[in-house]
């Protein structure tokens, strides 16, 4: 018999050099894929982001600014301007400059045409270029004030014209821009042209006589104007687009009873809680008597129809008139149509809300009604 400390206890074996290798490849394998999943989630995030800034303003400077911050933050470099266009069309000027190194320095003009960023403009097209290719003596040429090592000039277009151009120079952490940046701006401007569009349409209707006298809201001929410019970029951008009709309930009452004055009044507050009630970009207006009209853009009509019952219960809980002691209960009723399920141009999108509107009337009234369900 063999004695127990005879036995011989197992040998630990350890992995062979070509397990060691696989073992080795899987981890780097899979920090590649860790550090891929964090660089989508972040360019994600900031596309996100820049979607609801741009969708939240109709101020072209605030576009403007959210576009170039966006852009800083998927390229990072040394350099960054955003560049507009005369209204001659003749030069560009440097409308927003952040830079992370050396003195802050005066940018002149730049002619449409001559450089790089001038090229890009005239082609409409973007410009990616750099000292190793050759372009060194064009580069100092065109920004003698600054060593640039590489650039990257993409144009921005609105309604299918250049308007401005934005600037990244000496990309960070690596010599050259490339295809991927390219990639990034082209996103980038494509989320932003629809609100450089709608900015820029807000602003010029704006100096118009675009408001009614009384509740201070768009009047019917910012309405009209304002209404077919949205329908043909929704078009264009195949995006829908809904129309809330609305009619407050028995208003001739507060009239008959209590005065126009207080009529009067009751559609200023009534205005004011559409105003808190929608989005910055929704364009609310005064149709005419007591019927008003508001455009959502980039809204199907299922979202159309949460919003209008959200704001028909913050009117039927609001307390009119009380500053002057009456605090009456007033009611509304909604009609809600879209683009493009109900009409492919503004009259029918109209009519089709109003005909909505008229069945919450006839239907019990203080209700949202689809134009979908209308007969």
């Amino acid at each position: 018999m063999s004695r127990l400390t005879d036995v011989k206890k197992p040998k630990k074996t350890t992995p062979s050099s070509a397990k060691k290798q696989i073992i080795q490849s899987i981890r780097q394998e899979n920090n590649a894929l860790k550090q891929e999943l964090h660089k989508k989630t972040r360019e994600f995030s900031i596309f996100l982001d820049a979607g609801l800034s741009l969708a939240s303003t109709l101020e072209f400077k605030k576009v403007l600014r959210i576009i170039l911050s966006s852009a800083r933050k998927l390229v990072k470099c040394e350099d960054w301007a955003l560049l507009l266009c005369d209204d001659a069309y003749t030069s560009l000027r440097y409308e927003l400059v952040k830079q992370t190194r050396g003195k802050s320095i005066k940018h002149s003009p730049i002619k449409i045409g001559t450089g790089p960023a001038g090229r890009a403009v005239e082609k409409g097209l973007p410009i990616l270029i750099s000292d190793h290719a050759g372009k060194r003596a064009e580069l100092k040429k065109a920004y003698p004030h600054l060593k640039v090592r590489s650039l990257l000039a993409f144009p921005i277009v609105s309604q299918n014209r250049v308007i401005g151009l934005i600037q990244l120079i000496n990309r960070l952490n690596q010599d050259d821009f490339d295809k991927q940046d390219l990639d990034y701006l082209q996103k980038l401007v494509e989320r932003a042209s629809l609100a450089i569009e709608r900015s820029d349409l807000y602003q010029t209707m704006s100096d118009l006589a675009a408001t009614d006298d009384l509740t201070k809201l768009f009047n019917l001929r910012y309405l009209s104007r304002v209404l077919e410019g949205e329908m043909n970029r929704s078009k264009r951008y195949k995006i829908p687009l809904s129309l809330i009709f609305i009619d407050i309930d028995y208003f001739k009452r507060v009239n008959d009873q209590h005065g126009h004055l207080c009529g009067s009044r009751t559609l200023v507050e009534m205005a004011d809680i559409f105003r808190e009630s929608f989005r910055a970009v929704d364009i609310i207006a005064r149709y005419g008597g007591d019927e008003f009209i508001v455009i959502l853009p980039d809204t199907d009509v299922k979202r159309a129809y949460q919003v209008s019952e959200r704001v028909r219960q913050s009117v039927r809980k609001f307390e009119f008139l009380k500053k002057k002691g009456l605090a009456l209960k007033i009611t509304a009723s909604f009609g809600v149509a879209g683009f493009p399920d109900h009409a492919e141009n503004k009259t029918d999108l109209i009519h089709h809300a109003d005909q909505a509107m008229y069945k919450a009337k006839v239907t019990g009234r203080d209700k949202t009604v689809l134009a979908s369900s209308v007969e």
